[in-house]
């Protein structure tokens, strides 16, 4: 038997030569080099969308909280925000480095917000800051700017949703605030439209930092402009002697007399489009999130009133509301919030019926009275403490919230209110 022949044997005279055959498409498996190639991968890939540290909105939140400290978050102040995160890290100290890429290099405030984001993806985001303005011949006795600045979900790849502050100093009057919430609009209008502005000159890019640090370059620019007119509503109570004195002369002129003392006679309210869009937001914002706890009964030009009801968590509640396990409120969100407070106060006979349902028993009339009097002060102090609160955030589920946890506060008489409110302050301007 004879050897098997090689591939490479030469062929016998008078035969046809014989050939290596090549494989198929042998020219396209490399470059003549022998380099490997790779395709380049195409931008906005999939890795970098599951990436949440990637997106720019997070990106450009990470430079503005860099920029400037916020001093809430959502309502929260900062240092509660980096207890929560550092205490998430003791439990499980490889939390944050499954979850996001170079974590180790993630401040507690950004990995707030990475957290934040993904587990309430369609919620605005609420930065408070304190600004102290940069131009060192600033002309205005201003010396810190505290604003709201508010970031809708689906920024910044929806134009329709652009951010937008609300000015928080007491010590600006509103029409010159309204000029300054003005101005940062023609700034994101500007950043976000590639629109062209002859006084207005974007800082540093197009973000959320450019936005607010061009903000505090033409601060003055603001300010100088005459100052807006608005209209604040009060309400008047009338006085029973000049009632008397009227009387005699509605006779006279009764229809015409009679006609504006209507809906109608209300002084009207302006509100900026600014204040209009936040406040839409928000009340967006709370019926999403508190569902079948809050009800809206009456809707007119001036108020929206909704009925609210209150778990009660709080262990030093009135007994009657703990053994209710809810506390129903009445609140009206005005319209021009977030500019003017909010209302609360406690539905008629909420109190008596539960005086009646858990108090009828005992039989004692004198000490019903008592505990309906005690009550009715009570709601009193409710209404009184929630007008009087200065909130952080504008945000009406934040503030629900607050206001959960600290019902019993809420409802003390209002000098032990205001002590509570001012040890509770724990982030103060005088440490930035």
């Amino acid at each position: 038997m004879s050897a098997p022949e090689s591939i490479n044997a030469t062929p016998e005279p008078g035969s046809a030569p014989r050939t290596t055959p090549k494989a198929p498409n042998s020219k396209r498996r490399g470059p003549k080099n022998g380099k490997k190639t790779t395709k380049p991968k195409p931008k906005n890939t999939k890795e970098e969308q599951k990436d949440p540290t990637q997106t720019s909105k997070f990106l450009q939140l990470s430079k503005l909280v860099k920029k400037y400290k916020p001093v809430t978050i959502n309502g929260i102040p900062t240092k509660s925000i980096t207890e929560q995160i550092k205490q998430r890290e003791v439990e499980n100290a490889d939390y944050f480095k499954n979850q996001y890429t170079n974590s180790e290099r993630l401040s507690f405030v950004q990995k707030y917000l990475l957290e934040y984001m993904k587990n309430q993806p369609e919620a605005v985001i609420y930065l408070s800051f304190v600004i102290r303005p940069s131009d060192p011949e600033f002309p205005f006795d201003l010396e810190l700017l505290k604003l709201n600045l508010s970031i809708p979900a689906n920024y910044p790849k929806v134009k329709a949703q652009r951010p937008s502050v609300v000015v928080l100093n007491d010590d600006i009057p509103r029409g010159f605030a309204v000029n300054i919430e003005l101005g940062f609009r023609r700034i994101v209008d500007i950043a976000m439209n590639k629109v062209s502005d002859e006084e207005i000159e974007l800082v540093e890019g197009a973000g959320l930092k450019s936005q607010v640090m061009t903000l505090d370059k033409y601060l003055e620019l603001f300010l100088k402009q005459e100052k807006r007119e608005t209209i604040k509503f009060v309400k008047t109570k009338p006085k029973p002697v000049l009632a008397k004195q009227e009387k005699p002369r509605e006779n006279t002129t009764a229809k015409v007399a009679t006609k504006p003392e209507t809906k109608s006679s209300q002084v009207p309210i302006v509100v900026s489009p600014e204040t209009a869009s936040l406040r839409a937001q928000l009340l967006e914002e709370m019926n999403n999130k508190l569902g079948s706890s809050i009800k809206l009964f009456k809707k007119s030009a001036l108020e929206h009133r909704y009925k609210v009801t209150l778990p009660a968590y709080d262990k030093s509640l009135p007994e009657l509301w703990k053994l209710n396990n809810s506390v129903d409120i009445m609140m009206s969100v005005p319209h021009n919030y977030p500019q003017a407070n909010i209302g609360v106060s406690v539905p008629n006979n909420f109190n008596t019926n539960l005086i009646l349902k858990y108090k009828k028993s005992e039989g004692d009339q004198q000490l019903l009275l008592e505990t309906a009097r005690h009550y009715k002060q009570l709601e009193k102090n409710l209404a009184a403490n929630v007008a009087s609160f200065v909130a952080e955030s504008p945000s009406l589920v934040q503030r629900l919230n607050w206001m959960v946890n600290n019902l019993a506060r809420f409802c003390a008489p209002a000098s032990e209110f205001q002590k509570w409110v001012q040890s509770a302050n724990t982030i103060q301007v005088s440490e930035r």
